[in-house]
This record gives structure tokens, sequence and C-alpha cells, in this order.
């Protein structure tokens, strides 16, 4: 795989297409021909977003990290709505009727859940996070004292 990844295209990409995978819930379209696609979609969006963890993980040293790490974590909440409406739709493209994709999705909501609290030990406890200052005031005072 590519060693140099662009989050934030990458977060948008995947939001765009959280949202277009909604939006063709809501039109009730043929199951018949998108029911399949939505999913392959769904299955898709969840690989992007665990391989978007696993290299923000990889990368502490990031420029823009701390910013990295709310995009996405906003893109798994986003997914989360997602399957979430998804999985409450009683309209014609409905999985209810099939346990096997309703419990995929649920494992995938899961896994969701799982990413976002690993997002949120990282965005909380990050090092720029802290409230330590990075210079103590001692050498604050003697940095200044000849001006």
């Amino acid at each position: 795989m590519n060693k140099r990844i662009n989050f934030e295209d990458s977060v948008f990409i995947i939001l765009m297409r959280i949202k277009l995978v909604k939006d063709i819930i809501i039109l009730d379209g043929d199951p018949e021909i998108f029911l399949e696609k939505l999913l392959d979609d769904i299955y898709f969006t969840d690989r992007c977003l665990g391989i978007l963890l696993e290299n923000i993980m990889a990368n502490e040293k990031l420029i823009s990290r701390d910013e990295y790490i709310g995009q996405l974590l906003d893109a798994e909440r986003q997914f989360s709505g997602l399957l979430d409406n998804f999985l409450s739709h009683k309209g014609d493209i409905s999985i209810n009727e099939n346990p096997a994709i309703c419990n995929k999705l649920l494992s995938l909501q899961k896994s969701g859940e799982e990413r976002q609290n690993t997002i949120s030990i990282m965005k909380n406890g990050g090092k720029s996070e802290t409230n330590i200052p990075v210079v103590s005031q001692d050498e604050l005072n003697e940095l200044l004292k000849d001006l």
C-alpha cells in the first residue's frame, strides 16, 4: 500500500459516500437493483475507516494529526448514523427481513463503536491537548528578563 495517505481528502470522500447511501435509502429505490450496491458501499466504507484509523495510529508525528483524528471521529459518527438509519428503515430498500444482513450490519456497528472509542481516547489522551506548558515558567522568565 502507498505509504502516503491524504487523510483529509480520504475522509471527505468517505463522508460523501455515507451521504449518498443515506440519500438512496430515503428515496426507496428498487431493492433488486440497489440493495447489493448499498451493502457493498457500507462494507467498503467500514474497511476504509479501519484503514484510516490504523494509519493515524501508526503515524504519531503527522503534522495535522489532531485535526485528522477529529475528522475521522466525525466520519465514524456519520457512519454509525447511516447504520442506524439502514437498520431501522422500513421502506422498499429494507434489510429487516434478512437476518444475516442485519447481523452483519450490527457487527459493523459494534466495530465502529470500538473505533470511535479508540479515536476518542486518542483525541483526549493526545500530547497536544495536555495542559502542561512546553516551556516552564522559570525558563520563560529567564528568556524574557533581558527584554
